[in-house]
């Protein structure tokens, strides 16, 4: 069975990562089975281990240690970020800077949501999951007012929910390189 890791990377008390978590959720393939990953309740510190993650070495702290084997177990990730001021959340950041091989060949999805669609954060976190190795599969942005309220109300065409069935449908079945 696969198993889809959906990450929700803001923290704040008022998101609405959650509702986007469940609208992704709704559109995951049958069979695979969900890990839903919060940042808020991981609350990863900043990177405290004494070697690189990208040397590969075991990590030596135990929130290292259940960081790296959480993500190590997913076949496939969906990162849900919001925009804010044109970037990512701190917390999501941290989360990517503490590991390296984990993410070499994750199939990734990711999803933004903010003013215009996500438009300025989706590229840089395109940027930055490439640059750690993931395989970035597909992308969708979600705007307010087109798509959600600020309050989190969700009225998505049905044209970007078949694109994201789309992507997780290519995320979950990827073979991954060194199998393939």
């Amino acid at each position: 069975m696969t198993t889809l890791g959906i990450l929700i990377s803001s923290a704040r008390p008022n998101r609405v990562g959650d509702n986007v978590a469940q609208w992704v959720r709704d559109n995951v393939p049958a069979g695979a089975d969900v890990d839903l990953i919060d940042l808020r309740e991981v609350a990863l510190p900043d990177f405290d281990e004494t070697t690189s993650p990208k040397q590969g070495l075991p990590k030596e702290t135990a929130h290292g240690i259940s960081w790296a084997e959480r993500i190590a177990a997913l076949d496939a990730l969906v990162i849900l970020t919001p925009q804010y001021n044109g970037s990512y959340p701190g917390s999501l950041k941290t989360a990517i800077d503490w590991l390296y091989t984990e993410w070499v060949d994750l199939p990734v999805v990711l999803v933004g949501y903010g003013w215009g669609d996500a438009g300025e954060v989706l590229p840089l976190l395109e940027t930055l999951m490439g640059r750690v190795g993931a395989d970035v599969i597909g992308i969708v942005g979600l705007g307010f007012r087109e798509d959600l309220s600020v309050e989190g109300e969700l009225f998505i065409a049905e044209g970007k929910t078949s694109t994201l069935r789309e992507q997780l449908q290519a995320a979950t079945t990827k073979v991954p390189a060194e199998i393939a």
